[in-house]
């Protein structure tokens, strides 16, 4: 009887771990699409897939906040390197949104706290160029 609980839990353990490891290899693969996206529609389609994975239940999905947040950081750049003048601030705010969600998951991580501070960084360059213009 013993041996057949031990069974039971250890293929139970087995599916939980393989579960998990198939979500941060999905993340991961999704993350290293990011260098290679060059529009805003590539960064959009990267940032939907990303927030998708946020509505997971698994204990690493404040990588998925760190990444749509990044993606979303990443197309307000973009956006703002093509015409300066636009209004990002939405953008802007929603890469805050998600960084923040993944501070809040792992609280410790210092990749979501130095994208906070870009995004800061950013907003405040567009609070300068609004006020001179």
């Amino acid at each position: 009887m013993k041996k057949n609980i031990f069974t039971v839990f250890m293929l139970l353990f087995g599916l939980l771990v393989s579960a998990q490891s198939t979500y941060e290899k999905t993340v991961q693969e999704k993350a290293k699409s990011i260098s290679a996206a060059k529009t805003a529609t590539d960064y959009d389609k990267l940032f939907n897939e990303f927030s998708v994975l946020t509505r997971s239940k698994d204990s690493y999905k404040w990588k998925a906040y760190y990444y749509a947040g990044y993606a979303m950081y990443k197309k307000t750049e973009l956006n703002l390197s093509k015409n300066p003048s636009s209004d990002e601030r939405n953008n802007n705010g929603i890469a805050e949104k998600y960084a923040a969600g993944a501070l809040a998951f792992k609280q410790d991580d210092k990749e979501s706290k130095d994208l906070l501070n870009l995004i800061m960084e950013q907003r405040s360059k567009m609070e300068k160029k609004t006020a001179t213009n």
